[in-house]
């Protein structure tokens, strides 16, 4: 039976990740390597998973976070997939959203205890559900 899965990649554990553990019951959480990516690519072409959506953590490793979104970019199904980028520092935004425009860009300003997570979450859990 094909199921839907959200990918959590980041080259460390975050703030998001724990807010992403408390919303979704079964997410994969992972570095997001070349062999990640043959992992997703292989995933999603045996139709093990039928939808994905990626949440990519820039914040750290953002050349090789770059390399894993540039074999994305080139796989039809991988590429087609929600991705939401998180981490990056408000002045990295605009050429982040340049670079990856079919991105949902999230940066968080001001203080990270008042960042509302629930609405990205929400969001995140829609696509999930197949409603993109």
């Amino acid at each position: 039976m094909s199921t839907a899965m959200l990918y959590y990649l980041a080259w460390q554990e975050d703030d998001w990740l724990d807010e992403v553990l408390d919303r979704f019951p079964e997410i994969n959480a992972i570095v997001p390597s070349v062999k990640t990516f043959e992992l997703l690519a292989k995933q999603r072409e045996s139709g093990e998973i039928e939808r994905a959506v990626l949440v990519l953590n820039a914040a750290v490793e953002q050349e090789r976070c770059k390399e894993f979104l540039r074999l994305c970019q080139e796989h039809p199904q991988l590429s087609a997939d929600p991705l939401y980028i998180v981490g990056l520092k408000p002045e990295e935004e605009e050429a982040w959203q340049e670079a990856y425009p079919h991105a949902k860009i999230i940066v968080i300003t001001g203080f990270a205890v008042e960042f509302d997570y629930d609405a990205v979450l929400a969001r995140m859990e829609i696509d999930l559900e197949g409603a993109h």
